[in-house]
């Protein structure tokens, strides 16, 4: 035997073999690759967890918010049920309360007057108004003269297009069948379906405060905002200072025992500073100081989540019933 097999005879027996270069680096680059692997897999799982937390959270919160709209439904109902007790008057320590649970419920008694008749406004032709309204609201002159004559063409029974107004062929155009209904507003939510009341509805959310079905047409100005007041009278706010604070008493808030109530146009017209005849004459075919038709407005709360609930009644017999949404809080 010589000496070279001798060398690998022993080395062969002892099992030891010294790994090549080649060898080593491939161990290493396995070695390398599985725990990038893992790192990824780390990545993603964490990622899938947080996605999970993130979904709980929205669920939870909308879990919170669905039972906050409930909770302040009921109460708003409360408020209803409260009110329209024959014997509540308008300053009622009962028709305001609040929960320990941060809930409660506020309720104003008004007259239903106090808007305006959209019905009658077009039935008797009168756009004066309501012209005056949608440019007061900050609507250019082109849209408001095409919102007013859509209307007219909505209530009005025949198939003719007022000048910048909308009838049937106009409404199939846009995908609408069935329109307009010739007939007058059963509803204020039926305004919406007039061609740019749609519009109205973005800019001006709390539009329908402004609006009713009910009613002769003339507004009660005991109850009516003072931008209506303003609108009627065709005169700036700051005309309308002397006549508010008469009508809110010594403690500056209406709705409450000390208010005093308009009872003359005479006395109104005074009090606005408006003497000219023909505007005059106006006011006593537009303005009312009792009207009879009740409007109850109940909005309830949890927390920063509001309802508003309304229950229009007449001669104590409930005419409509619905929700109008609860403008600039979190509803």
């Amino acid at each position: 035997m010589t000496e070279a097999q001798a060398r690998r005879s022993t080395g062969s027996g002892a099992g030891f073999v010294i790994p090549s270069s080649f060898a080593l680096r491939r161990s290493s680059s396995q070695r390398g690759s599985a725990l990038i692997v893992v790192f990824w897999m780390i990545a993603i799982l964490g990622m899938v967890m947080f996605a999970g937390a993130k979904s709980l959270q929205a669920d939870s919160q909308f879990t919170r918010m669905m039972r906050g709209r409930i909770f302040a439904k009921r109460y708003a109902e409360m408020g209803i049920e409260v009110a329209r007790h024959p014997a509540i008057k308008e300053d009622d320590p009962l028709l305001h309360f609040s929960a320990d649970n941060g809930g409660g419920y506020n309720v104003k008694l008004v007259a239903e007057e106090a808007r305006l008749n959209i019905n009658h406004l077009i039935q008797t032709g009168d756009k004066a108004l309501l012209r005056r309204l949608f440019t007061a609201w900050g609507f250019k002159p082109e849209f408001v003269a095409a919102l007013c004559d859509a209307l007219k063409d909505w209530v009005d029974a025949d198939s003719h297009v007022s000048l910048s107004g909308a009838e049937k062929r106009d409404y199939e155009k846009m995908g609408f069948e069935g329109m307009p209904f010739n007939r007058p507003f059963k509803e204020i939510e039926e305004m919406l379906h007039v061609r740019g009341m749609d519009i109205v509805n973005i800019e001006r959310p709390d539009w329908r405060e402004w609006f009713t079905v009910y009613g002769d047409g003339r507004v009660d100005v005991n109850d009516a905002r003072p931008e209506l007041i303003a609108l009627l009278a065709d005169v700036p706010m700051e005309r309308l200072t002397p006549l508010l604070t008469l009508r809110a008493g010594r403690d500056g808030a209406l709705h409450t025992q000390d208010d005093v109530k308009l009872s003359s146009v005479p006395q109104v017209a005074q009090l606005l500073g408006v003497f000219h005849p023909q505007t005059v004459e106006q006011l006593t075919q537009w303005i009312q100081f009792a009207g009879p038709i009740r409007r109850i407005e109940s909005v309830g709360s949890l927390g920063p989540l509001q309802r508003k609930l309304i229950l229009i009644t007449q001669d104590g017999r409930a005419v409509w019933r619905g929700e109008i949404p609860a403008h600039g809080k979190n509803t």
